[in-house]
């Protein structure tokens, strides 16, 4: 049985209904373990494949990209920039690492980390702030598609939304067994064109 598909938003992009979290990648007894686990997922049809510059201080980022090292076109790749809450050139410097170690030359999908803090927002659209990276990343063709990630409150995930940006993904983990995560509330919603981007530990 093949992994379903589905849209991305109105990017026009379909993307698997399952992801390889990157995280759990760099929890791999060693490099080759992982490099077998990024070709089995590929050759299972899973297509989105989820990564963070911070993780594991870069090793999840560079065994990924040896991992679809001469199969980049079967793999729609996201990071996820570190910034928290500092500027738009510290962005594009953890931006260009992450290229490198994923051996690529762009991303298809770049979202800001872990915002989490009521601050967060104002920090990134301020001037000189992330979102002036993202918009920079995307006119030069580094990244098709960016968003944010958020693992607290959807109160302020909303608060991102309102700042205007033009997201084009909303990621927030979904876990409605779990008192203590607050990302599974009901909040309102806004109509876009956004991607919505569950993120749902399975482990085997």
């Amino acid at each position: 049985m093949s992994i379903p598909l589905r849209d991305f938003g109105k990017t026009g992009v379909k993307i698997s209904a399952l992801g390889l979290g990157g995280h759990h990648l760099g929890g791999a007894k060693d490099e080759k373990t992982a490099i077998e686990i990024v070709h089995r997922a590929l050759d299972g049809g899973i297509t989105f494949y989820d990564n963070a510059w911070e993780y594991y201080r870069g090793k999840t980022e560079s065994w990924l990209g040896l991992g679809l090292k001469g199969r980049r076109d079967q793999a729609f790749i996201m990071t996820k920039v570190c910034t928290h809450g500092r500027d738009g050139s510290l962005a594009m410097q953890m931006l260009e690492q992450s290229l490198r170690r994923l051996q690529t030359d762009h991303l298809d999908l770049w979202q800001v980390h872990g915002v989490v803090f009521q601050n967060d927002p104002d920090l990134f659209i301020r001037p000189g702030g992330a979102a002036e990276a993202l918009l920079k990343a995307k006119q030069q063709g580094k990244v098709r598609f960016v968003g944010f990630t958020g693992h607290k409150d959807p109160d302020v995930h909303l608060a991102m939304l309102n700042t205007g940006f033009p997201f084009d993904s909303v990621q927030m983990p979904l876990n409605a067994f779990d008192a203590a995560d607050r990302s599974s509330r009901p909040a309102p919603c806004r109509e876009g064109s956004r991607g919505p981007a569950g993120l749902r530990d399975y482990r085997i």
